[in-house]
């Protein structure tokens, strides 16, 4: 597959504005907006910006799984954000903090792209967050806050990253999306064959979420070092 020029140029300017540090919140939003919306409306990966080679990557769907000592409700929260997002699924193991990532190689590679790069982020905005609110005379537990923190960002993100999947979906990638649904679905079930449901839990904080929920706007989805190669690329499966 042939990328031409002035679209790699375009999805690489629109991904560097999103992330530059002197962009306002509006601005980076819109630019990640257009530049999911190029990448699922042309069909492409992060692979497809980096190299105009299309099959240097593996096809079909295939599997990883993950392990998380700590913070594992609210981790599996935002790995399963991203995952769907991109086209991908998690299946997880509540009793053993595990996870299991299904997707094509290229989205499997850019959700633990983001999931890697977000964590830390978002750790550590909760500790810093936390001080300011105790400063200010909070007083709601610290781990409670944190939780409330947590899923206010994960929130925030989710809603950046819904609309282009959901334009995506309702347009010209209809079949593209039914397609790998379908695909993913057949895999897990390959895998897990009889698959239960389980829903995370917890107390969390109203004034942790609220202050989450504005700091999801600041966080970074890809390292902005990588962003001249074209790393963000939230692809539609083939």
């Amino acid at each position: 597959m042939t990328i031409s020029d002035t679209l790699m140029d375009k999805i690489k300017a629109l991904l560097a504005m999103a992330e530059h540090p002197n962009s306002n919140e509006h601005e980076a939003a819109l630019a990640l907006e257009r530049a999911q919306a190029l990448l699922f409306a042309n069909n492409l990966s992060r692979a497809d910006i980096k190299s105009e080679n299309y099959n240097e990557v593996p096809a079909g769907i295939g599997k990883i799984d993950g392990l998380e000592s700590d913070g594992f409700s609210w981790k599996v929260l935002l790995l399963n954000t991203l995952a769907k997002s991109t086209l991908c699924s998690i299946v997880i193991s509540s009793q053993h903090h595990a996870w299991h990532l299904f997707g094509t190689y290229d989205n499997v590679q850019t959700v633990l792209e983001m999931y890697r790069w977000v964590i830390p982020q978002l750790e550590t905005m909760a500790t810093n967050g936390l001080k300011t609110y105790k400063a200010n005379g909070g007083y709601e537990n610290g781990k409670t806050w944190k939780a409330g923190f947590y899923r206010g960002a994960i929130r925030t993100i989710h809603d950046r990253l819904d609309k282009p999947l959901q334009d995506f979906t309702a347009g010209s990638g209809k079949a593209i999306v039914l397609y790998n649904s379908k695909a993913l679905q057949t895999a897990v079930h390959k895998v897990f064959e009889h698959l239960g449901h389980s829903r995370m839990g917890g107390s969390s904080s109203y004034d942790g979420m609220n202050a989450g929920k504005a700091a999801g706007h600041n966080v970074t989805l890809t390292p902005q070092r990588k962003i001249s190669g074209g790393t963000l690329a939230l692809g539609c499966g083939h």
